[in-house]
């Protein structure tokens, strides 16, 4: 199946796509992006992943390339042209093209990238778990906006990945955990969920908020606050959640290991038969 892309509208072959130089989103990552998928042939929460790529838009001020109704059509048409089982878009949105200026241009035209790609397969990720380091968080102060800005992100991935463990979790300055480099964080703890609240501090995932919707519907008291790293690396089980990863389990934290137990398998079986069935 091919991997495609569509800029600015226009559909071609993922190899032949590009954008110019001198495009804000690659100079100064003047942009957001937004990323969606489907199960079972079918787009997963669309509406809610359309609304916080509006939200972002205008967060930064950004005008609005396409309606909701457009950005349908052009996500549809790029998934009947792929023709994979399960699809990954991923939809990115700058300022546009201008002389290299930190001011904004007057009358920029947003650039609209989109591409296709197959879901990768989650399954042995699941299984086998996550190992997590943690860093002090040294991002700026709106994770809420969707940027793509994710220097930040990129080098706690790496040392991760140097210190031999898949992923990095962020730790605010009073002792609290805010999220991974691509995914939100949840603990239980005496039977309860509990996961970092929105706010500036994190990016609220569109499945985080199925999988709060998930646990309460399987019985389970649910609830957003600040969690310690003492009580991450203190709790029964913890995993993280992603749109393309769902949930993962997490077997240790800066080398201590974790509980691991029967209910965030209980809860990923609830979300499946609630949003992907």
């Amino acid at each position: 199946m091919p991997e495609i892309a569509c800029i600015n509208g226009k559909f071609m072959p993922l190899e032949q796509a590009t954008v110019p130089v001198e495009d804000r989103g690659y100079q100064f990552a003047d942009a957001v992006y937004e990323v969606v998928r489907t199960y079972r042939g079918r787009l997963f929460a669309l509406d809610e992943h359309l609304a916080r790529l509006f939200r972002s838009l205008d967060a930064i001020q950004i005008q609005h390339p396409y309606t909701v109704d457009q950005l349908k059509s052009l996500i549809g048409e790029a998934i009947q042209r792929a023709g994979f089982a399960e699809t990954m878009v991923y939809i990115q949105i700058s300022r546009g093209v201008a002389k290299r200026h930190r001011g904004v241009p007057a009358g920029c035209e947003p650039m609209f990238v989109m591409t296709v790609r197959a879901v990768p397969d989650s399954r042995p990720l699941r299984e086998r778990g996550a190992t997590v380091i943690t860093v002090p968080d040294n991002r700026w102060s709106r994770c809420d906006i969707k940027s793509v800005a994710l220097l930040a992100n990129v080098l706690a991935y790496q040392a991760a990945k140097h210190a031999g463990a898949t992923d990095a979790i962020f730790i605010a300055d009073d002792g609290t955990i805010n999220e991974a480099t691509a995914a939100n964080v949840f603990i239980i703890r005496n039977g309860e969920l509990l996961t970092p609240p929105e706010g500036p501090k994190i990016l609220s995932g569109i499945t985080r908020g199925k999988i709060l919707e998930a646990a309460r519907a399987a019985g389970l008291p649910a609830a957003e606050r600040r969690v310690t790293k003492a009580e991450l690396i203190g709790a029964d089980e913890a995993f993280l959640c992603s749109t393309t990863a769902e949930v993962v389990p997490i077997r240790s934290v800066d080398g201590q290991k974790i509980g691991t137990g029967p209910l965030a398998a209980r809860i990923y079986d609830q979300f499946i038969r609630m949003f992907a069935s």
